[in-house]
């Protein structure tokens, strides 16, 4: 892993932050503090350069926050985004994290079937459905490197959005569907109480949510491209799981058209992947 490419406390933090994505190990009391003071700003730049150290392409985009509950609670005006790398595209079995608390949400992912230009304004609807050529049910597995995942947005975006791994499930379109923003789901961790969840609680309607990403990123100079996968945000919160059973997400819609599943476990081998 190569040294971040500038000195101070924000660099140290993203080293930090890189080195314990490689070795599942947690982050101590000192990177917590560095955290604490951060803007989003500079949270987003801890991020980018975390991700630049594991040295690996990027995959596409996570929505956090999408829900009007999340943001009003952690005093946002909008959702937090985190980077996806190939690697992070789980198969079903996938290794836990390290003794610190794990998370899973239930959320749609979608593929960009055409690079799309730079846009500063969100575009509607209609541009982003049809921007859409796949859309899968997926799993999020979330766990914080800090040892204390109490954090604050510019924590969570530093620690990019708390992304352990992405599993996905069952394609449920080719190309969107208007039918899955009225879609709901049902996740059921293996031996708890079910959760449900609806597409609707992702701003409002999954698109609004496509939409905001491609203006967010189109501010910075860039936009969304052919490929990428989005993880549109969690449909169901975040729930807490154990490791040592799975967790499985059921989705349709009203008129049962559309449904897919989801589901996944954990190897019993804790040896983490160096991605």
């Amino acid at each position: 892993m190569t040294q971040a490419p500038w000195t101070g406390p924000d660099a140290l933090l993203a080293q930090s932050l890189a080195h314990a994505r490689a070795t599942g190990d947690a982050l101590g009391h000192v990177e917590g503090r560095i955290a604490a003071v951060l803007t989003l700003d500079q949270a987003y730049h801890v991020q980018q350069a975390a991700f630049a150290l594991r040295d690996v392409p990027l995959a596409g985009y996570k929505l956090a926050a999408t829900s009007s509950r999340a943001q009003e609670a952690m005093g946002l005006d909008g959702p937090l985004v985190g980077l996806i790398a190939a690697s992070d595209l789980a198969a079903p079995v996938i290794a836990p994290p390290t003794d610190r608390p794990v998370y899973a949400e239930a959320e749609l992912l979608v593929r960009i079937g055409a690079d799309l230009p730079v846009m500063t304004d969100p575009p509607s609807p209609s541009t982003m459905a049809e921007a859409i050529d796949r859309v899968w049910l997926g799993l999020e597995i979330c766990s914080s490197r800090f040892a204390d995942d109490d954090l604050s947005p510019a924590g969570i975006v530093a620690d990019n959005g708390l992304l352990h791994a992405i599993v996905t499930g069952d394609m449920l379109a080719e190309g969107w569907h208007e039918g899955l923003a009225e879609g709901t789901v049902v996740l059921q961790p293996e031996g708890a109480e079910p959760v449900y969840g609806a597409a609707s609680a992702v701003m409002g309607h999954p698109l609004l949510a496509l939409g905001w990403l491609a203006a967010w990123l189109g501010r910075r100079g860039e936009s969304l491209r052919q490929n990428q996968i989005i993880a549109c945000g969690s449909m169901t919160g975040i729930t807490q799981i154990t490791t040592d059973k799975g967790v499985t997400a059921h989705f349709g819609t009203p008129d049962r058209t559309i449904t897919g599943t989801v589901t996944t476990t954990f190897a019993k081998d804790k040896t983490r992947s160096k991605a």
